[in-house]
């Protein structure tokens, strides 16, 4: 049965402090509920989601994972940062039911916390949190969604590759966000203009972003066009279109072409399981 709860207080909240939010353990979190005053999510910065003190997934802000929700179309509260870990944008429901932040003892996990800094300029600010939750399953993990960041510097306009994105066995992809909001040319849209995947040399990405962006328009998404380009391999809500990371990879590599330089900031979506030691 689902429960809906308020999580534990947040302490040392204040700017300029880093605070976390505690998440008991043993049930599954669908979801969790982060209500802000004072505080705008610019300002909720470097976020970790972490299991027994190793991070599963990153954003340097809450504006970028507002971002990225806005892409799936999720839908949000004002004043409110949600952490969707059970994938709503899955068409399929018993898919969605895979997915969770499963913190079942079965896995050894002793501690869930979202740590973040408040930043130094926000005034008087208050942070409440509440989860969604259900009964976990012993020995049965759900699916996480990892989120990891990139830095890539662009030193000239053009074609670039991007051939260092970790490639864990048993991991899979379900999308990447190219982050590089709109400079010098002032067109209001990301000065990434085209983002290819290239797996051993096949390429299952080669079309230009504002076709990417139309093509996800018309499968339901919201492109934030004006910030990011965005490979999208689950666009039909089925997440076995995620790309599978195997042993038999041995070249993956994104070839882009920006209109400026600068540096482009990577969000990678991998699909994995918890597991001791993993990635």
């Amino acid at each position: 049965m689902k429960s809906l709860k308020l999580l534990p207080t947040i302490a040392n909240v204040a700017a300029g402090n880093t605070v976390s939010v505690n998440m008991p353990v043993g049930n599954t979190y669908e979801t969790v509920y982060l209500y802000h005053e004072g505080v705008t999510p610019e300002q909720i910065q470097n976020i970790k989601v972490e299991l027994n003190g190793r991070m599963i997934s990153e954003y340097p802000s809450g504006a970028r994972l507002a971002s990225i929700d806005n892409h799936y179309n999720r839908k949000q509260t004002a004043g409110v940062l949600t952490f969707n870990f059970n994938r709503p944008e899955l068409h399929v429901l018993g898919n969605r039911r895979f997915f969770g932040l499963d913190t079942n003892a079965s896995q050894g996990i002793q501690t869930a916390i979202i740590s973040l800094d408040i930043h130094a300029d926000a005034s008087a600010p208050k942070l409440k949190a509440y989860a969604q939750v259900v009964q976990s399953v012993q020995g049965a993990p759900n699916f996480l969604t990892k989120v990891r960041r990139f830095i890539v510097p662009v030193s000239a306009a053009g074609q670039f590759d991007i051939d260092t994105i970790p490639k864990p066995i048993g991991a899979n992809i379900a999308a990447i966000h190219l982050y590089m909001p709109d400079g010098a040319d002032s067109d209001a849209k990301c000065d990434i203009t085209k983002a290819e995947m290239l797996v051993d040399n096949v390429n299952w990405h080669d079309l230009d972003a504002d076709i990417a962006a139309d093509i996800q328009t018309a499968n339901g998404r919201t492109p934030q066009t004006a910030d990011s380009s965005v490979i999208d391999l689950i666009l039909d809500g089925d997440i076995t279109n995620a790309l599978v990371l195997t042993r038999n990879i041995q070249d993956f590599r994104l070839r882009c072409t920006a209109s400026g330089t600068g540096q482009v900031e990577i969000m990678v979506e991998y699909i994995d399981t918890w597991r001791a030691g993993g990635f």
